[in-house]
């Protein structure tokens, strides 16, 4: 879902992602599901905790998806941030 946010930039809200599954798919980063699940990240909100040493310990070396992933993160931590900070990160009608 991509939204005008209340950061005023178009992106994809990550917040409104159920699953770690369609959080890696928007990234195409699905190939490491398994490597979530064995260490026990089944949350969008553990995702957001993580940090480049939790990626290597759980076996994603590969630098440019480390990055890739990593910035996922630092986004999915800023909207999860200006959510509980403004009670609503939508500012107008998301294109479904």
């Amino acid at each position: 879902m991509i939204c005008q946010t209340a950061l005023g930039i178009d992106s994809t809200d990550l917040t409104q992602l159920s699953s770690v599954e369609e959080w890696l798919a928007t990234l195409k980063m699905s190939r490491y599901l398994e490597n979530f699940h064995r260490a026990g990240i089944r949350d969008i909100q553990s995702v957001a905790r993580l940090n480049q040493g939790d990626l290597n310990q759980m076996g994603i070396t590969l630098a440019g998806h480390v990055k890739k992933i990593l910035q996922s993160i630092h986004t999915l931590r800023t909207q999860l941030a200006v959510n509980m900070s403004e009670g609503f990160l939508k500012v107008k009608e998301c294109n479904l």
